[in-house]
């Protein structure tokens, strides 16, 4: 799957994409708490895009009674469940932001996070952020976290903190890939092709509030397609097209 090919010039700063399955408990705090942080980030002009992706809860009733209120707030309805990369790919075909932020609609994601995100948006390509409370995913979602990014670093030669973590892009440089995941691994997929094509990066920390508790991502099937589209990268990045992806990217180191 990949992006339409008629997407909307950038009217906006910043596209705050929010993936949403059966989240009825928790989009609308989600949402209030990025209003809040915008609120707290003058000068950035933004939109708020729910993806919903086939819920089968209230989560589009309650957020369209919020766009009901604030203008900023955008609902896409998946007719049915197909996948976060599915999501994200139709996200970025639609976002009016310069640049994207992916905002998990369970909340995970802390307000002072977000805020250091946009703070620092304009200081490289792309915003970077990985997790410090590692402990709060239990111990073989570690294990199988650790043993995850070894093997992105060492057979894409790319050294994040958290090659899956939330991020600021260009939604130019997004619109430019050919992207091919269509569940959890579309975020590797996108910072490893992204990456690979020499663009500027910094990292900020963070902590989770969720953590094993709220979190769907761990189950076989997820562990399979991450297996296939990690085989599907190696062979697009070092054997199908190494011309796009042969540079190097450059760490920006953030002022203290």
């Amino acid at each position: 799957m990949h992006p339409e090919k008629s997407t909307p010039p950038p009217t906006l700063d910043l596209t705050l994409v929010v993936p949403a399955l059966n989240e009825e408990r928790n989009i609308a705090g989600t949402l209030a708490a990025i209003s809040q942080v915008l609120s707290s980030s003058p000068g950035k002009s933004a939109e708020m895009l729910v993806v919903d992706d086939g819920s089968t809860d209230r989560t589009a009733a309650v957020v369209g009674e919020i766009s009901g209120r604030d203008p900023r707030v955008v609902l896409i309805r998946n007719p049915r469940n197909l996948g976060l990369g599915a999501s994200l790919q139709l996200a970025i075909a639609r976002a009016a932001g310069r640049q994207l932020l992916i905002v998990p609609g369970d909340n995970d994601l802390p307000a002072a996070t977000l805020t250091e995100l946009i703070r620092n948006s304009d200081k490289a390509d792309m915003v970077m952020c990985y997790f410090e409370n590692r402990e709060q995913r239990g111990r073989m979602r570690n294990i199988l976290s650790t043993l995850f990014g070894l093997a992105y670093t060492t057979c894409f030669d790319v050294f994040p903190q958290y090659i899956n973590g939330p991020c600021v892009y260009p939604v130019a440089n997004l619109r430019g890939l050919r992207l091919f995941s269509t569940r959890f691994s579309i975020v590797a997929e996108i910072n490893v092709k992204l990456l690979r094509q020499g663009v500027t990066f910094i990292e900020v920390a963070s902590w989770r509030q969720v953590g094993m508790k709220g979190s769907s991502s761990f189950s076989l099937r997820n562990l399979g397609e991450a297996a296939s589209v990690f085989c599907r990268l190696l062979y697009d990045v070092h054997v199908a097209n190494p011309q796009d992806y042969s540079r190097r990217p450059v760490r920006v180191t953030l002022d203290r």
